[in-house]
């Protein structure tokens, strides 16, 4: 009785042993089919996610340097555009020459007489300071110049500015003496209200006639300048009693 109880456990255990083994050879096949089939799905999404990436990326490559490339052409056409405007100003400001001023800066009375009986006169002697301004690049050269003094249109003094040359964009001063007198005022009852009155009015007129020279002229390279004229309108009002110009106005 006893031999018989200890084989019938030993039995058992085997057969508990086979089954055991029998099922883990039947999950394993299924366990690797199933890791498989994972495996795969998670690989074709990849390729999915990568394929819906592609394209993307490929519109990004294509379009950002096609921005970038279009910024650089707008810079180009914008620093184009400003090289061009201040070659037109600079040539407009350098190579197209300007008309120079001429004006009466003082007067100085150096001698003064009038009279109004027996017939209304006056005679006078006049310091003059006179200004010719050049704005231009080049120099500018002018001839001899007459400068004219008027009393309601008649004439009563002249003066000649010898010929000179201004250089460029500077002022040049000059002084002349001026010698004026009423002989050439005849029957004008003005005259002598005027010379009443204690005032006279007088007129400062001149065409200064020259060339303006935007490069140096020589025997090798010789450039023809333009002409250019400096005008000078002026008028004077002379206190006689004071002896002294108090008003200059240059138009």
């Amino acid at each position: 009785m006893a031999e018989t109880n200890f084989v019938q456990p030993k039995e058992n255990k085997d057969s508990t042993l086979v089954q055991s083994k029998e099922s883990d050879l039947e999950e394993q096949p299924q366990q690797a089919v199933q890791a498989k089939e994972n495996k795969d799905s998670t690989l074709v999404q990849s390729k999915e996610s990568d394929l819906e990436e592609q394209p993307q990326q490929s519109e990004d490559s294509t379009t950002e340097p096609s921005s970038e490339f279009t910024r650089k052409d707008l810079a180009k056409l914008v620093a184009s555009l400003v090289v061009v405007a201040l070659t037109i100003v600079f040539s407009v400001l350098v190579f197209t020459p300007k008309h120079p001023k001429f004006k009466v800066r003082s007067v100085a009375v150096e001698n003064l007489d009038y009279t109004t009986s027996p017939k209304p006169s006056f005679n006078m002697r006049f310091a003059a300071k006179m200004t010719v301004k050049n704005p231009n690049f080049g120099y500018f050269r002018y001839g001899v110049t007459n400068v004219s003094f008027a009393y309601r249109g008649i004439q009563v003094g002249e003066v000649l500015i010898p010929k000179a040359r201004v250089r460029a964009v500077s002022t040049r001063k000059m002084n002349a003496a001026i010698n004026l007198n009423s002989n050439n005022v005849r029957n004008d009852t003005n005259l002598e209200s005027d010379i009443r009155s204690g005032t006279l009015t007088l007129t400062v007129q001149s065409n200064m006639k020259g060339k303006v020279y935007l490069m140096p002229s020589g025997k090798r390279s010789k450039v023809n300048g333009r002409k250019r004229t400096a005008a000078l309108n002026c008028t004077l009002t002379v206190n006689l009693p004071e002896k002294l110009v108090q008003d200059i106005h240059c138009s």
